[in-house]
């Protein structure tokens, strides 16, 4: 039993560190995530914010002054969007209320028709799958029911106040990530760097190649996209289907969206206005994208950013688990992190060998 310890020790020191990495990073976002991620965010907003604090204080203006600065941009140009987009929803909110009696009544019509279709199918079959299909019918209305208790305004209204605190946060803690880069890049090269056995330039190398990658995976995931949209929807003869392909496409890559947030309500459209071939043929192009990432997605991101596909899918759906839509992209670069601990680690102790000999 010593003689199997000692020489496999390397292997199985690696192998306690992985498995205490995996259980440290299900811990911390699982429980402490939240927590950290305002300053995440700011410290990302910071990467924004010091080329400007850079440049001017080479002019002998004070990093805290450049900082703010790029603050008050940021809030200017978010103040902007946000008076465009509400503009626009305002109208449109407006306009859906002006009709929403007609939605309902034309909804109603085609939900009596549907459960008329179907008390007629359900009274030709055997009592037993008639039971099935009454069963089946009540948990249909009971789903129906909870979503729509869930998505209550008062649920709605009580991630405000926890959203505005959370930006809050995270502005301030980008005003001191770029006042004071220096003094917290040196305090990592003292503690955090050391402890991690990670350079600072692979650690950089190492994210880059993560985002990058990410970015890249997403580009191509959205031409996929594109083309699926574009062929349904011209062979469905979808009007603005062009225009249509283009916004899906760019929305399907963002996390907290995806292609549903345009062909759900598009679908729930159409199928209010009557023409139930389109609201189909929208939720079988959904189906078809969704089938599509969850194939090509772990593939392309692991060939991009130099992991396996298997490895790529756990990681990915290790995060999904523990944060949510986040955890897609925070469980590849974590893993790629990872992977570059163990291979300096290799690295070292083959260096540390062949000095000995």
């Amino acid at each position: 039993m010593r003689n199997f310890y000692e020489k496999n020790k390397q292997s199985l020191l690696d192998l306690t560190l992985l498995i205490g990495a995996i259980i440290f990073c299900f811990l911390f976002f699982r429980y402490l995530f939240v927590i950290f991620l305002p300053f995440l965010a700011g410290w990302l907003l910071s990467l924004l914010f010091s080329p400007l604090a850079d440049k001017l204080q080479k002019h002998g203006i004070p990093r805290g002054i450049g900082a703010l600065l790029g603050i008050f941009l940021l809030l200017a140009l978010l103040g902007l969007l946000g008076f465009w987009f509400g503009t626009g929803i305002q109208q449109k909110l407006t306009d859906f209320s002006e009709n929403l009696p007609n939605y309902m009544k034309a909804l109603e019509q085609q939900l009596t028709a549907f459960w008329a279709q179907f008390d007629a199918l359900r009274e030709q079959m055997p009592m037993q799958l008639q039971e099935g299909f009454l069963r089946l019918q009540q948990d249909f209305s009971n789903i129906l029911l909870s979503i729509v208790r869930k998505s209550g305004s008062s649920s709605l209204f009580s991630t405000v106040p926890q959203f505005l605190l959370g930006f809050f946060v995270a502005m301030i803690s980008a005003y001191f990530f770029t006042k004071d880069k220096a003094a917290i890049h040196q305090v990592y090269l003292t503690h955090v760097a050391p402890l991690l056995g990670l350079s600072v330039e692979t650690t950089k190398k190492e994210l880059k190649t993560s985002l990058w990658g990410y970015c890249k995976t997403q580009l191509i995931l959205m031409l996929y996209t594109f083309g699926i949209c574009i062929a349904g929807l011209l062979l469905l003869r979808s009007p603005h289907a062009l225009l249509l392909s283009i916004v899906i496409a760019l929305i399907d890559a963002l996390p907290f969206f995806g292609s549903g947030f345009i062909l759900w309500p598009g679908a729930i459209f159409h199928l209010l206005a009557g023409n139930t071939f389109l609201a189909i043929g929208y939720l079988a192009i959904y189906v078809i994208i969704q089938i599509m990432r969850q194939i090509m997605q772990p593939k392309v991101l692991g060939t991009q950013i130099g992991l396996h596909p298997l490895l790529t899918l756990f990681s990915m759906y290790f995060g999904l688990r523990c944060i949510g839509v986040w955890g897609l992209i925070l469980g590849p670069i974590i893993a790629v992190l990872l992977k570059a601990f163990f291979r300096l680690r290799k690295e070292q102790a083959e260096i540390t060998s062949g000095s000995k000999h």
